[in-house]
């Protein structure tokens, strides 16, 4: 498969093992609340931080590529929890296919932000990732659904950033 840029690579990466983890697991994930699932994402970072604090990991089999893919779908996760819980879905039954359509449609959003971003202007680091986290678990219940979808795009673009810088 050809890829036309690092960002359509990291894409396909990151689809590639949600629909894996959602055809082994489902949409378990949908009965979490949000801030488990941000646990789970500061747990990712701190082991990212850890791994670049020492200058290698021990544990050889999961690349740390792989770990900024996994902020990646939780926090697309948690946009797609916010989208079901906003919209009519969440009167009805969500199937792994509306799942697809949401997650699709927001990587295709990240992707296109990604794409017009004046990219001289970046200065993103694991450190502002690891603060804008912190800040979410610290507002927990303050934080409006709104805010919580823009929080999580910023966190996004910037884990896709860094990302690229690992790939």
């Amino acid at each position: 498969m050809n890829f036309s840029s690092t960002d359509d690579l990291i894409i396909h990466k990151c689809r590639k093992l949600f629909l894996e983890k959602l055809k082994d697991y489902g949409i378990s994930w949908v009965f979490f609340h949000n801030y488990s699932i941000i646990d789970q994402i500061l747990m990712k970072i701190v082991r990212i931080k850890n791994i670049q604090s020492k200058g290698y990991q021990k544990i050889k089999e999961e690349k740390i590529t792989d770990t900024y893919i996994d902020i990646v779908n939780y926090l697309i996760i948690i946009l797609i929890k916010l989208e079901i819980y906003s919209t009519s879905h969440f009167h009805k039954k969500v199937s792994n296919n509306d799942v697809i359509l949401i997650y699709n449609k927001k990587l295709k959003k990240i992707k296109n932000y990604i794409d017009c971003m004046d990219k001289t202007f970046i200065n993103f680091s694991i450190k502002n990732v690891l603060e804008n986290i912190l800040f979410l678990k610290k507002k927990k219940e303050k934080i409006l659904f709104k805010e919580l979808e823009k929080f999580c795009f910023k966190i996004l673009v910037q884990i896709i950033f860094l990302l690229k810088q690992n790939f």
